[in-house]
């Protein structure tokens, strides 16, 4: 009864085991991770932080504009009262100049003054500044989603391969092992060779070996990508896409140097970004000028005012002093400042036209390079199709001449390993093309989560 017990205990925990090793697996599309980027990047998550504090600079310099109201209310006792100088004659003394003491000891002042802009054109050049650079911020995150996008899509894609990679070894290696055994068996017959069981151990053991650094980069990519989506959890990645998905599309889209150049030019927010540039800094080139130009302003204000030597406040006497009137500030010299401020921002405006031309260029260069790569990781994957075929071929041809005993298990060996290299040939090329698609969406600025 006791092991009978114990049997169903075992059996429960094997069971609670397995599930909790299904459960950390986790099955993940490339559309689901790039879905997941979109709101677990921390990079991201950041320059989205970034583009709402523009929006607040944005306010804060509208806020120049309006009307600014301040209050304030004060109390001094004083010690010792006031004092004012007045001609002796007025305070009846023989004295030219006679100090008198005035006020009162309690003194209470309370006052709202008023300040609006009238007439300050550098606000408001500042305030289209400040309009543009939060388009610009706008711009950084569509560009920052073009990169992660990328920067995803190539290690999904890089995990994918490896994965495909493994495959293939594994087969390889139970076909080796195979091989293995039967070198051993023959040896030991006394109808094979001592150095062609080694050859086989060692065909075994590079794959193993390779089979080993393959799953460990494996792994570190997985880390990479949880990383760049945001993915916290412990779970093992799942991938559930092919590398040879939409590699018939792929191959069959193509583009020509200018025809890819007008299509990143209108995508592409490095561009955008850099254009903004040139009218932001032509916006504060104007704010820099305008300090030159007479300044309007309204101000007003109201006080009331009340001394007294005691605490009586419903005896007091409240004088009031109001005003409202216009303040006019002319700039006349501050030590040519403002002449050199204009010429900064003229040169700051020629260095932005520099790097926009340098930016197209860079730009042509990469669309050229990657157009290049494509077209030649096309004619690769040709090759490399017809060579999987031949070499599946003759893998089988030395199998039957093996079986029937007209070839040498060296030959099938051989036979083998060309197959399982032709195949890996064949997986970098769907890798190669797949990958520089993706790269030549993102030269477009087609590419984004």
């Amino acid at each position: 009864m006791k092991k009978n017990i114990s049997y169903i205990g075992t059996i429960l925990l094997l069971i609670s085991s397995v599930n909790i090793l299904y459960a950390q697996k986790r099955t993940m599309s490339l559309t689901d991770a790039l879905e997941m980027a979109k709101q677990g990047n921390k990079a991201l998550q950041v320059q989205v932080l970034e583009e709402i504090n523009a929006k607040e600079k944005t306010r804060e310099t509208k806020g120049a504009l309006q009307p600014t109201i301040s209050a304030n209310f004060g109390y001094s006792y004083y010690f010792d009262r006031q004092v004012i100088f007045m001609p002796g004659s007025f305070a009846g003394t023989s004295k030219p100049v006679q100090d008198i003491a005035v006020g009162g000891k309690n003194i209470y002042n309370g006052l709202i003054s008023v300040y609006q802009p009238v007439f300050t054109p550098a606000l408001h050049h500042l305030t289209k500044a400040s309009k543009i650079n939060e388009k610009i911020e706008n711009e950084k995150t569509g560009d920052l989603k073009s990169k992660v996008a990328l920067q995803v899509s190539t290690r999904y894609l890089d995990i994918l391969m490896m994965n495909n990679q493994l495959g293939l070894l594994d087969q390889s290696l139970q076909r080796n092992f195979k091989a293995l055994q039967d070198s051993r068996a023959l040896l030991v017959q006394g109808k094979g060779l001592k150095s062609d069981t080694l050859r086989s151990f060692i065909a075994v053991e590079n794959l193993k070996s390779s089979i080993s650094y393959l799953k460990n980069n494996a792994e570190v990519s997985g880390i990479e990508l949880k990383r760049l989506i945001g993915l916290d959890d412990a779970s093992e990645l799942e991938l559930t896409d092919v590398l040879e998905l939409g590699i018939e599309a792929d191959k069959s889209e193509f583009y020509q140097i200018d025809e890819a150049f007008k299509i990143a030019v209108a995508n592409r927010k490095d561009l955008n970004i850099q254009k903004l540039s040139i009218d932001l800094q032509q916006k504060k080139l104007k704010a820099t000028q305008a300090m030159l130009l007479p300044q309007l302003s309204l101000i007003g204000q109201y006080q009331v005012q009340a001394q007294a030597d005691d605490m009586r406040f419903g005896e007091y006497s409240l004088p009031r002093t109001s005003f409202l009137g216009l303040q006019v500030t002319v700039p006349i010299f501050n030590g040519y400042r403002t002449r050199s401020q204009i010429s900064q921002e003229k040169i700051k405006g020629q260095q932005e036209d520099i790097r926009l031309n340098d930016i197209k260029d860079k730009v042509k260069t990469e669309l050229a390079t990657i157009i290049s790569k494509w077209k030649e990781a096309n004619t690769q994957m040709d090759i490399q199709e017809t060579t999987v075929q031949s070499a599946e071929l003759n893998h089988r041809m030395m199998e039957d001449r093996f079986k029937n005993g007209l070839g040498s298990r060296l030959e099938l060996t051989d036979a083998e390993l060309a197959l399982t290299q032709a195949k890996i040939n064949y997986l970098n090329a769907v890798y190669n093309l797949r990958t520089l698609h993706i790269e030549l969406q993102n030269a477009l600025g087609l590419l984004s989560l």
